[in-house]
């Protein structure tokens, strides 16, 4: 993905919330971590809140998440 902001985000929430079915089971669980010219990674509370921490420097980013969530099989 391409992001078109700079600066740093200091556990700044984000303005998406992840749906019920698909929120993690722990709180603050990372859920996005990108990587290449960026540092940001995306944490989660267990009522699907998600916070932002790092930089994404106007950068072009791959991302990876997983984890577990408290319905066996989200529909």
């Amino acid at each position: 993905m391409k992001f078109d902001g700079s600066g740093d985000q200091n556990y700044v929430a984000a303005q998406e919330t992840i749906p019920q079915g698909y929120r993690p089971v722990t709180a603050n669980t990372a859920i996005a971590v990108f990587g290449g010219n960026c540092t940001l990674i995306l944490y989660s509370e267990k009522s699907g809140k998600v916070t932002m921490l790092g930089n994404p420097n106007n950068a072009y980013a791959g991302c990876t998440g997983v984890w577990y969530t408290d319905d066996p099989m989200p529909a």
